[in-house]
């Protein structure tokens, strides 16, 4: 009777809700995030002959089954929203498809957020942290259990997002940091809490295959964050930087540029086919129109972060502002020097890798950026070292412990 009943649970099959993370994004570090976690929840449960069933309420795909296929494996997941709009009025309105969700949300086992990565948090903003909330507020009121995975957490400077925040912390049954820094902070929030745990970045486990590229020259890839050339949403410097982005960036080019054996590669981490405030590609492009060298490189617009990691694994160098893109970097063995401009950056790279080559662009100025750059250039074989050996002893060391967490969560 037993083992019946042990057998009748193992061919159960599990149910998970993913939120706050977009597999169709034009923003590749946000859907580095979702692919490393389909691929990570996928080689759980297939290594212990468990089905499970995976929903998506932030896949900007139309509603309904839909695949994926990562390094090999074919995913399904299906597409949904949410059971409660942002008004009665729609909710009502809805109602039939409402309580079907009502259904899939009141029956899932598992409820799951990932925050965007850095999304948990109101340096963007009130409106977005409401947006990342909505599903710790929702599995609450369905007296669901919910658990955050690896993601920066804070910082809160709203009295009130504070108040929320630490609300969905405390009630969560896991809550992941990626960071020490958020680690930290999240137990000065909420009280040291057992359930709080660090972890690292999910992407650092994206699958990728190497591109080679021609060993005539070396091939520096450059990062420029579009959000950053253009002040921030709201265009005015939004991020505190110490010094004039694009400035330093022009100044960055031309240097690698005077050198005759490089080549440099505009890597657009965030690209759409619009023009908008966050749009990488845009400033890629009207940099290398303009500029019109033989050896500055536009990299093509990517149609995945597998793509985009792919083709970063190729370089000999590396640089930029958009965290995910640097991560695809240090993960594939690339000589990288990131340029923060919060400290999920810092959190990572210093604190938890122990890696000095970064750039703080809210303390750097312009001649001290250069200097930087000028220094981690020729020593590129000794940055290589330094990242090979953090992804056989941190990373790994991670990897396995996240493995673990995720193994006794979803699989008791």
């Amino acid at each position: 009777m037993i083992r019946n009943k042990h057998k009748q649970m193992r061919n159960h099959i599990k149910t998970i809700i993913l939120a706050n993370a977009t597999i169709k994004s034009g923003n590749k570090g946000c859907a580095a995030l979702c692919y490393s976690v389909l691929y990570l929840i996928d080689d759980v449960f297939s290594k212990r002959g468990v089905g499970y069933r995976l929903y998506l309420t932030e896949s900007k795909e139309k509603e309904g089954k839909h695949f994926v296929n990562i390094s090999g494996r074919t995913i399904q997941y299906e597409s949904i929203g949410y059971p409660l709009q942002n008004s009665w009025i729609n909710t009502i309105k809805h109602i039939k498809k409402n309580l079907r969700l009502y259904k899939i949300f009141k029956q899932a086992d598992y409820i799951m957020d990932i925050g965007q990565g850095d999304s948990f948090a109101d340096i963007y903003g009130a409106k977005r942290f409401d947006k990342i909330d909505r599903i710790h507020r929702i599995a609450r009121l369905l007296s669901k259990s919910y658990i955050l995975l690896p993601q920066t957490i804070g910082p809160f400077t709203s009295p009130t997002i504070r108040q929320k925040a630490i609300k969905s912390i405390v009630r969560a049954s896991l809550v992941m940091t990626r960071d020490g820094q958020s680690f930290d902070y999240v137990k000065e929030l909420a009280g040291d809490k057992s359930h709080v745990k660090e972890f690292i970045d999910v992407a650092f486990f994206l699958p990728y295959t190497k591109m080679d590229f021609d060993e005539d020259f070396v091939h520096v890839g450059l990062n420029i964050s579009a959000l950053l050339w253009n002040g921030g949403y709201k265009r005015d410097n939004q991020f505190g930087l110490k010094t004039d982005y694009q400035q330093a960036m022009r100044k960055l080019l031309s240097w690698f540029l005077s050198k005759e054996n490089v080549k440099v590669h505009l890597i657009s981490h965030v690209a759409t086919g619009e023009r908008n405030v966050e749009n990488d590609y845009e400033v890629a492009f009207d940099l290398w129109k303009t500029m019109h060298h033989d050896r500055l490189v536009l990299a093509p617009l990517f149609f995945s972060p597998i793509d985009a990691k792919s083709y970063i694994s190729g370089l000999d160098f590396f640089m930029g502002a958009r965290m995910h893109a640097t991560i695809a970097a240090f993960s594939a063995g690339i000589p990288v020097v990131p340029m923060a401009y919060s400290r999920k950056f810092n959190g990572l790279f210093v604190d938890t890798l122990s890696y000095p080559h970064i750039i703080d662009l809210k303390e750097d100025d312009e001649s001290t950026i250069l200097t930087m750059v000028k220094e981690a250039f020729p020593n590129c074989e000794d940055l290589q070292r330094e990242i090979a050996d953090r992804m056989s002893t941190t990373v790994a060391t991670q990897k396995e412990k996240l493995i673990n967490e995720l193994t006794a969560y979803l699989c008791p």
